[in-house]
């Protein structure tokens, strides 16, 4: 059988995109098979520790800048956003010399630019897969002055240079249900992207491993919230205290697990005061979800799509001024999913008022459920894997 050669190139921060790309590989892979990831930041602890004796390359981070208080630094980003071209084009000069050094049979760039222009230069085959198609500013640029200009310039730019790939792939449902509908809007990518579904982990869980992680945190029959804090580390101090503030209150009534989300931390979980439980790194998310009535997260889209996929209501805290994360909450909100709680809005009282409606209310979970159905005819990672492989 003759051996395949893959070139994975892995947006760095957060985890969906590491995690589906992992996925993706594992899929993909058979005997004889050499896959190599190029990756930054989290995606690089994250690669380095699910796939130890990977091929892996630390790529120049090209990343938004974050403040002090957990915020996506709107203020720092206008005025670099002129000079980070310069840091562009080193990725670029990387990314080019080691797809040459490599020589794969394919590109597979998750949601980097770079690697696109790159294998164009070398005349690889180049795939792409996004949840957003465009850079949409922060509410407070958005629309106005300069991020106005800036945010259609690149818009339009970003839509010609994503279409110099051989295969654009929206992790995404089509319309009217796509969540990420917001980093679409004022393009037309009807001719250039494939919606192919959400890219959700393939759990493959038996009842033996479900009733172990039950006994294991002490799971009763009261409903089991499941609080997930991702997200770049710097942004989830306020979240956390604010879920462990509301905690207290919650776990009187529901069972409570809380996961911080941490590639290297324990994934022993810890008992608070209250009654939750907590991990540093939780090793049977899975699990949870399969036993949770309801998730609380940020809105990341593959969190969102896991929630969808699994029939589970929602309650989203988008990071503070994530224009991404922000227009995903509002759209899962309007689709009657779960409830979106605004960062700069959020409180221990407010988050205890969503859990209770979207736990009381049957109309999240029947919401849930009709969009299941939809997502049900998708299939993200295996159909990814296809396309992939059909270039290999």
């Amino acid at each position: 059988m003759v051996s395949r050669r893959v070139y994975f190139a892995v947006f760095g921060s957060g985890l969906g995109h590491a995690s589906r790309i992992v996925e993706i590989a594992d899929h993909l892979r058979r005997e004889g098979d050499e896959f190599r990831y190029s990756c930054s930041g989290q995606a690089l602890d994250y690669i380095g520790s699910h796939r130890q004796g990977a091929s892996v390359v630390e790529s120049p981070t090209l990343d938004v800048e974050w403040t002090e208080e957990g915020s996506f630094s709107s203020k720092d980003f206008i005025p670099r956003f002129p000079f980070m071209f310069s840091a562009f084009l080193r990725q670029v000069a990387f990314e080019r010399e080691n797809i040459a050094k490599f020589d794969p049979k394919v590109v597979v760039t998750d949601s980097r630019l770079s690697p696109v222009l790159a294998s164009r230069a070398k005349s690889y085959p180049i795939i792409t897969m996004l949840n957003q198609f465009k850079i949409s500013f922060p509410p407070r640029f958005s629309g106005k002055g300069v991020g106005r200009i800036y945010e259609r310039f690149a818009g339009d730019v970003l839509g010609l240079l994503w279409s110099l790939s051989d295969e654009v792939l929206m992790t995404d449902l089509p319309p009217p249900y796509t969540i990420g509908e917001a980093n679409l809007a004022g393009t037309d990518v009807s001719r250039i992207v494939r919606y192919v579904g959400f890219t959700s982990p393939e759990a493959s869980l038996s009842e033996e491993t479900v009733r172990r992680a039950k006994t294991a945190l002490d799971i009763d029959e009261r409903p089991l919230a499941f609080f997930q804090i991702s997200g770049p580390e710097v942004t989830k101090r306020a979240f956390f205290d604010t879920v462990i503030q509301a905690s207290g209150a919650l776990a009187q009534k529901y069972n409570i697990v809380i996961s911080m989300g941490r590639p290297s931390g324990s994934g022993e979980p810890r008992r608070l005061a209250s009654g939750a439980w907590i991990y540093d790194w939780c090793p049977v998310k899975d699990e949870l979800f399969s036993l949770a009535s309801l998730v609380v997260a940020r809105a990341g889209h593959r969190t969102i799509g896991q929630c969808i996929d699994a029939g589970k209501p929602a309650v989203l805290v988008p990071i503070h001024n994530h224009s991404e994360q922000i227009g995903n909450a509002n759209k899962f909100s309007k689709l009657g999913l779960g409830i979106e709680i605004r960062s700069e809005k959020l409180t221990s009282g407010n988050l205890i008022e969503s859990v209770e409606a979207c736990l009381t209310d049957p109309r999240y979970r029947e919401s849930v459920e009709r969009l299941r159905t939809v997502s049900k005819k998708y299939n993200g990672i295996q159909r990814c894997s296809e396309i992939i492989e059909s270039y290999t």
